[in-house]
């Protein structure tokens, strides 16, 4: 395991152009878009960055045409939030103001600008366009798109969206369909619009999802070391190879499965003793060992109290479990599956229980614990951001790989300035091992560099 460091570095100069509304190119429809219950529960933006080695002269262009005409298939992004008659978001397709598009350029090549994978804020400012309105609901775009040429010639495509609009799957499919009408080839996945499958049930039908709402008290005081010291992000590399980690892809794809060594050193922290102990963890995925090993590592790293409540949830992607399935549905189409314990028992334990508690709570998730979690987001609240809570995110599937404009495949993609939890990628085109990124307190952030090795 290799860590590297989220570290600040000088950001580039970038010069944007003034930023100018793409529409779609033809007519679309207008009404009102209805927005899940999951939506509803994901209005924030979160930034993506793909670089490429190479361009030319009409790559700008090329780019900006071809958003027009995926906008056509993809049009509620044109519009913008409303609120209806019960305060709900919806989307307003009337409302056609599209998406704020910007062109720019760096002084500098690509190799300048450090770690793409989880880049730095002041690069991520630079290179993702933030629109002066983002922070009003229903005058913000839900999309921005930045396209910057570098001194090297190669190129980025930056873009900040709502979370309402897109969980990982349906921007990915997107990005692909942007690209693939760059490239002059027609779509291969024609995205549905319509979200109402996914509406919540009146009376409420509750059952299964209890812990995922429960409300955590921080007896650790976590807040207070929060606001105390800066937040580090630092990357870790965990190699296939050298940790037999297969290329499992997320949670969902638990059908290929490995056996993975496990090794804890004797550790004494915050009067727990983690005991040395060589066993084999059947049937693990490599989401599955990673995550039990990033939940115990950050948990002991804040220091947190015995009895405190600690709580790992991490999103389940659902489509192929509805029935009828919904392989072309864009929106959000996850729930978070989550475990639930004391911090006592969570360090004490074998790794072994804390892998098979992830295992379970990924058995779990079937068409009722959706339905069920739908349904409690009318009448529970959600907290994604609590302090006590790990939550996990896995890219490690997603194939960004085929988003590909005309001057080939991207030589990385990544993202930044997560407002909590941890991220999962697959580490480079070859997917030749995964990548961990977390942010922690600095004192905490130590501590976890050498709870999470693997030896």
């Amino acid at each position: 395991m290799e860590a590297f460091h989220t570290v600040a570095i000088n950001a580039p100069i970038v010069e944007r152009s003034v930023s100018v509304a793409v529409l779609p190119e033809q007519e679309t429809p207008g009404g009102s878009l209805f927005l899940s219950n999951i939506d509803q529960a994901s209005v924030f933006y979160l930034p993506m960055v793909y670089s490429f080695d190479r361009s030319d002269a009409d790559t700008v262009d090329v780019i900006k045409k071809a958003l027009c005409q995926v906008l056509v298939h993809y049009y509620p992004l044109a519009g913008r939030l409303a609120r209806n008659s019960q305060g709900k978001l919806t989307v307003d397709c009337e409302k056609k103001l599209g998406v704020p598009f910007v062109e720019a350029s760096a002084n500098c090549d690509i190799e300048d600008l450090g770690d793409m994978k989880f880049l730095d804020r002041n690069v991520l400012q630079k290179l993702v366009y933030g629109d002066a309105t983002e922070n009003t609901v229903e005058v913000a775009p839900l999309l921005t798109a930045q396209v910057t040429k570098f001194r090297c010639g190669g190129f980025t495509v930056g873009i900040a969206f709502n979370h309402c609009m897109f969980d990982g799957t349906s921007v990915m499919n997107f990005m692909n369909s942007w690209a693939e009408i760059a490239r002059g080839r027609p779509l291969s996945i024609i995205p549905c619009h319509d979200r109402t499958v996914l509406t919540s049930r009146v009376p409420p039908q509750i059952t299964g999802t209890s812990d995922s709402f429960v409300q955590i008290s921080d007896v650790s005081d976590l807040k207070a070391l929060y606001e105390k010291e800066q937040i580090v992000w630092k990357s870790f590399h965990f190699d296939n190879a050298k940790y037999n980690i297969p290329n499992v892809g997320d949670c969902v794809a638990m059908s290929k499965i490995t056996s993975i060594p496990i090794t804890h050193c004797f550790i004494t922290h915050n009067n727990f003793t983690i005991q040395c102990e060589q066993q084999s963890i059947s049937s693990c995925s490599s989401f599955v060992a990673l995550a039990a090993r990033v939940w115990r590592a950050r948990t002991m790293a804040l220091k947190m109290k015995p009895h405190q409540l600690s709580k790992l949830l991490f999103p389940v992607d659902f489509r192929s479990m509805m029935k009828p399935p919904m392989p072309r549905y864009i929106g959000n189409a996850v729930v978070e599956a989550c475990c639930l314990c004391t911090v006592g028992e969570l360090i004490d334990e074998p790794f072994s229980f804390t892998a098979g508690r992830i295992r379970e709570a990924i058995e779990r998730v079937n068409e009722d614990y959706v339905r069920s979690w739908i349904d409690s987001l009318d009448v529970h609240q959600f907290n994604l951001l609590s302090l006590t809570s790990l939550v996990l995110v896995s890219w490690q599937r997603f194939d960004y790989g085929s988003t590909d404009f005309g001057w080939g495949k991207p030589r990385t993609f990544g993202t930044g300035d997560l407002p909590t939890g941890c991220l999962f990628m697959a580490d480079g085109r070859e997917r030749k091992g995964i990548v961990v990124v977390l942010g922690l307190p600095l004192s905490a952030m130590d501590t976890f560099e050498k709870l999470v090795q693997l030896e």
